[in-house]
């Protein structure tokens, strides 16, 4: 066996787990013909070696069976015409992450009412995420202007600068 890919990449997401997936394996030394075995959650999925390589298909419904939070191994077999075993491939892993974050609460340094001392200085809008990854960007939009922060520990606070209109709200 030589590579294992799949068509969802490191974290099979919502998406992506609508439809049938894909695994690519690429072979060196098996005839065209041999059968490829991928195995996933308890499951064996199979393709025949055409030109070096085969993609498998998983179906939606397989994917959709997958746990969410857990981490996931392929495991590639094949064998040649002589019934020889290529070393097995258990490389390739992958995440299931098939729930959306939310937004929580977003709160404003101002609150409810900007007054003429804040509207001179820059404010803060403060978002609290569930389920957002660290690192993950969080948006708002004010004044048809996009400001942007990163998710850090379940938030995210964002300067929006006085200059940026504050006193037109």
């Amino acid at each position: 066996i030589g590579t294992v890919t799949t068509s969802w990449g490191s974290v099979i997401n919502a998406a992506e787990d609508d439809s049938d997936g894909t695994v690519t394996v690429t072979t060196v030394g098996a005839e065209d013909g041999q059968t490829v075995t991928v195995a996933l959650n308890g499951t064996d999925y199979t393709g025949d070696v055409s030109g070096g390589s085969v993609a498998i298909t998983i179906p939606a419904a397989s994917l959709q069976a997958l746990a969410e939070g857990t981490s996931y191994s392929l495991t590639a077999n094949v064998s040649d015409a002589a019934g020889n075993a290529a070393v097995q491939n258990d490389a390739t892993s992958f995440a299931v992450d098939v729930t959306a974050p939310t937004i929580e609460i977003v709160s404003t340094s101002w609150g409810s009412v900007i007054n003429a001392a804040e509207v001179d200085n820059d404010g803060t809008v403060t978002i609290t995420t569930n389920g957002a990854e660290d690192g993950q960007a969080v948006t708002v939009t004010l004044n048809s202007q996009n400001y942007t922060g990163t998710v850090s520990s379940g938030s995210a606070t964002i300067t929006i600068p006085a200059e940026a209109g504050l006193n037109v709200l």
